[in-house]
């Protein structure tokens, strides 16, 4: 089923129907077991989460429903397959079990009509097809070998550090239920990932490029310690006093307007010795 659909041609633009009640749409082929995912078309094709939904076939921008939209969300954000019931669920979580099955099952056979192969269906699992880019998990992928090892900097984790995206949210602009953990948990880890890698390229004398990463983060949470104190750190390495005493009041002020509170010692005390 699914070789004969990836074999299809995409044009660059997709439309999609809102998936409601599965009562109109007839059921998906399904496999009994947990094969290997589908191949993709030849191509490049990736599906982007950082900074808002986007899918990309050969650079294409494709339009898909907001429905649509969600299911590869869902899939995307789980660690391995996604059980169908608990996609439905946390979808659909104000209905009945029935109905939020039957709108799971209008969604996915509605997706592989109009971007076939890109989801692969079985009777319990749901998953991307194999070979999809999706770029959080490169960015997550990354700050692993980021915060897993203090060795020095190589030139391949350098290259890739400069070219990942880590300085857009997952999905930012949508408040689904289902989404906040996977948000919160994927900002605490790029927040951290930028400031080791920022102190990292310090200590491989790269001082532009950590002051840029430390910025990132700053920029993410302006009321957050260890970010303001990576960025001047980084900025006395570069010998840019005057920046690093410029970061600091503004830290200063919205540290005291938005929180009452004094800036963190260690941070006034960087200056004073440096």
């Amino acid at each position: 089923m699914f070789t004969d659909q990836l074999s299809g041609r995409y044009e660059p633009v997709f439309r999609m129907e809102e998936a409601s009640s599965a009562s109109s749409a007839p059921a998906l082929s399904t496999k009994d077991d947990r094969s290997a995912g589908p191949d993709v078309p030849a191509g490049s094709i990736e599906l982007n989460l950082l900074g808002g939904f986007r899918l990309l076939v050969d650079g294409e921008l494709v339009r898909v429903s907001l429905t649509g939209q969600r299911v590869m969300a869902v899939v995307a954000c789980q660690s391995g397959p996604a059980i169908r019931s608990q996609v439905a669920h946390l979808l659909w979580p104000d209905t009945t079990n029935a109905r939020a099955h039957a709108n799971l099952r209008t969604a996915v056979y509605r997706l592989d009509r109009s971007c076939p192969g890109m989801v692969e269906a079985t009777s319990s699992y749901l998953r991307l097809a194999t070979g999809i880019r999706v770029d959080v998990e490169a960015s997550m992928d990354l700050a692993r070998r980021v915060l897993g090892t203090g060795d020095a900097l190589d030139a391949t984790l350098t290259d890739d550090a400069l070219h990942v995206n880590l300085h857009d949210d997952l999905l930012p602009d949508w408040d689904d239920e289902w989404l906040g953990d996977h948000q919160r948990s994927y900002r605490q880890f790029r927040l951290t990932a930028l400031e080791t890698l920022s102190q990292r390229l310090v200590a491989a004398g790269q001082h532009g490029a950590a002051v840029q990463t430390a910025l990132a983060a700053v920029q993410a949470d302006g009321l957050r310690d260890s970010a303001y104190e990576t960025l001047i750190r980084a900025c006395l390495a570069q010998g840019n006093r005057h920046e690093a005493l410029s970061h600091f009041a503004a830290y200063q002020r919205v540290i005291r307007d938005e929180l009452g509170l004094e800036p963190a010692p260690s941070i006034g005390q960087l200056l004073r010795s440096a």
